[in-house]
């Protein structure tokens, strides 16, 4: 084998560790792992370092009952049956 080959295979591998430790970052704070996956391969470095600094993303919410994941527009859990109040909701009649 050449050197040539040598520094293809183990700059590939880079490039795939690399891409999986950006798509696990980018999982971590609730976005699209394929999609941080191929920038991971495409811009190794860089997509990670943007993937570690990225703000978390709810796009659940959490029942304070069970710890699950629920729609946020969910009135009730599937699971618990936790009824969700929501601030809105609060009305005086009399």
């Amino acid at each position: 084998m050449s050197s040539k080959t040598a520094y293809s295979i183990l700059a590939f591998i880079f490039s795939l560790v690399f891409a999986v430790a950006t798509a696990k970052a980018g999982s971590d704070k609730g976005r699209s792992p394929g999609l941080w996956f191929v920038a991971g391969a495409l811009l190794p470095g860089v997509a990670l370092v943007v993937a570690l600094f990225l703000e978390e993303y709810h796009s659940f919410k959490t029942c304070p009952s069970c710890a699950r994941r629920v729609n946020p527009e969910a009135r009730v859990c599937g699971l618990c049956s936790y009824e969700f109040i929501a601030h809105d909701d609060f009305r005086v009649t009399l």
